[in-house]
């Protein structure tokens, strides 16, 4: 017998009478691992600020949370444990409240930062305008932007405002029925659709009324303008809640063989090219004579393209997104 032969049948025997031990070893090292952290997990949670449902001790109320019910919970939650509640959803600590004074008084005592240019470090997005900037870059930008969203200023927008929030009353009185009651509506498509109306008639001086999809005046410009801003929405979203998978998000093979990550890295490069398309139009109409108008576009024509271009989209997505902590910066 040869050599080698001789070597497989010992090597096959080794294997066969220790592999399921070694299988069973494994199996039960990974499990006492799993257990601990999950332990300390669950010792090391720090006590909530405010009182609130407890939930499970592993996924917290998680499981209560469901697309379908989740805001009536929320509103059940603050009518039983007060106005400004706390809970766990898995090892995160949330906190709730539907008082205005709190809301007032967080966004007064925010540090003058916002998570988006925290997440930047990551470099998952350009390192261009006040939200995306650090250091000189940032002093730079946030100097010229300041002026411009200065109280004066803003006062502006209060119209824009209003004439947006009687679109949001008209569409609510439509889906009615005889008694006020609004059946089997989605009130975050609504408030989204808003305030991305909102931002961009203010940032842009456009305006899609992307409340009444059934217009037939610039159909085919709205829809684009939508699905190009959802999509960075959406893109930005997931890179928030997966912010811990960023060295695996970047905009190169293999990392863009996942359809979410490509999906972001293409809505940015949308949303880069809308802007910059408005902002050459806008340009070309200065140049020939149109007035300025009471836009932020117009207000901040003189800056550099790129740096314009990321201010725009990060004002728009501080309004027409979900996240909150994106206005923390004002």
């Amino acid at each position: 017998m040869e050599v080698s032969a001789i070597l497989n049948v010992k090597i096959g025997q080794i294997l066969q009478r220790y592999a399921p031990i070694a299988l069973r070893g494994g199996l039960v090292l990974a499990t006492a691992f799993g257990t601990l952290k999950l332990v300390k997990m669950i010792i090391g949670k720090e006590p909530l600020p405010f009182p609130g449902p407890e939930g499970n001790p592993i996924f917290g109320v998680a499981l209560e949370l469901d697309p379908n019910n989740a805001l009536k919970c929320l509103r059940a939650w603050t009518n039983q444990y007060g106005k400004t509640i706390a809970f766990w959803v898995f090892a995160t600590p949330f906190i709730v409240t539907r008082s205005p004074e709190t809301v007032t008084q967080i966004i007064r005592d925010s540090r003058n930062e916002v998570v988006i240019r925290q997440l930047n470090l990551k470099g998952l997005l350009p390192s261009r305008g006040t939200f995306l900037t650090d250091g000189h870059a940032w002093r730079l930008n946030r100097r010229k932007v300041d002026p411009i969203l200065a109280e004066p200023n803003t006062r502006a927008m209060v119209p824009i405002m209003g004439q947006m929030a009687r679109r949001l009353v008209h569409v609510l009185s439509a889906l009615a029925d005889q008694h006020g009651t609004v059946h089997d509506w989605e009130p975050h498509n609504l408030l989204q659709r808003a305030a991305l109306d909102f931002t961009m008639a203010s940032n842009f001086g456009r305006d899609y009324n992307l409340l009444s999809p059934l217009d037939p005046h610039s159909a085919a410009e709205r829809e684009y303008t939508y699905r190009v801003f959802q999509n960075f929405l959406e893109g930005f979203d997931f890179m928030l809640n997966h912010i811990q998978m960023a060295p695996m998000m970047k905009n190169r093979f293999p990392f863009t063989l996942n359809k979410p990550v490509a999906k972001l890295h293409s809505s940015i490069e949308s949303v880069e090219k809308y802007c910059t398309e408005i902002i050459d139009q806008r340009s070309k109409e200065l140049k020939n004579g149109d007035k300025l108008k009471n836009t932020i576009l117009d207000r901040m024509m003189d800056m550099e393209q790129e740096d314009l271009v990321w201010n725009l989209v990060t004002f728009t997505l501080s309004g027409g997104s979900s996240v909150p902590s994106n206005v923390e910066w004002f």
